[in-house]
């Protein structure tokens, strides 16, 4: 009989601590949650003032910024084409100026700014003018160039040809002589001699070794895009003979 009854004590004492022991754990719990949601009070706390600090900061620097703005006097801009005027140009020479040793770097001026201006037509006049003259001119590769570029804006591709052309030939070490053979290039492309500008674009292809600055690798990729584009372009006028040919034979 007391060996039953012992037994029993320990059994309940037994299942007592470990209650207790659950207890404790979820008291545990309890105060490390209790813990941790203060600190993330306290934490959103403090991002909301350094947020709201940094809100008034933006509104007084933009209050201080239009004082500023309104403070200061607007400087009054002088158009590019003013300031070249006032530099002493004439614009007498796409209108049938002569050009002579004394003027020759004025005109020099004003061929580049009607080229800068898109002025094609007046870049184009007075770039001839230039390059007909029988004056040693130091830059007459640049300004070659810039004639031939100025054939291509204006549509006049066989005049632009011949330029660049003359500029690849006669100037093999100028800076401007591989852009003149991507533009005759494109040029040959354009009056449909497509062979021809196959062979310009593949010499330069072929020399692509040669040339480490960015500028002359990226006309290195433009070649090859233009040779892509000369298939492109033969094949579409192959395409279209044989459709005026099939129409042809048809009307028969």
């Amino acid at each position: 009989m007391i060996k039953k009854v012992k037994q029993k004590l320990n059994t309940l004492i037994g299942s007592a601590s470990g209650y207790i022991g659950v207890i404790i754990i979820n008291l545990i719990i309890v105060v490390l949650v209790a813990g941790l949601m203060y600190l993330q009070s306290n934490w959103i706390s403090k991002e909301k003032n350094e947020l709201k600090t940094m809100i008034e900061k933006q509104k007084k620097g933009k209050i201080a910024l239009k004082t500023n703005t309104h403070k200061v006097p607007k400087k009054p801009v002088t158009p590019p084409r003013e300031k070249k005027k006032s530099a002493g140009l004439s614009n007498n020479f796409a209108n049938g100026g002569s050009v002579n040793k004394a003027n020759i770097k004025n005109v020099i001026k004003e061929a580049d700014m009607y080229f800068d201006y898109n002025q094609h037509k007046k870049a184009a006049d007075v770039y001839e003018k230039l390059i007909n003259s029988k004056i040693a001119i130091d830059e007459r590769d640049r300004i070659s160039s810039r004639l031939a570029e100025s054939y291509y804006k204006l549509g006049k591709y066989d005049n632009a040809i011949g330029v660049y052309r003359k500029v690849a030939n006669d100037y093999l070490n100028s800076p401007y002589r591989l852009g003149a053979q991507l533009g005759l290039g494109e040029c040959l492309i354009l009056t449909g001699d497509y062979g021809e500008a196959r062979r310009v674009l593949y010499s330069i292809a072929g020399e692509e070794a040669k040339y480490t600055e960015d500028d002359d690798k990226q006309m290195v990729i433009k070649a090859y895009y233009k040779i892509a584009d000369s298939y492109i372009e033969q094949a579409k006028q192959y395409l279209k003979e044989e459709e005026i040919q099939k129409k042809t034979v048809v009307a028969r």
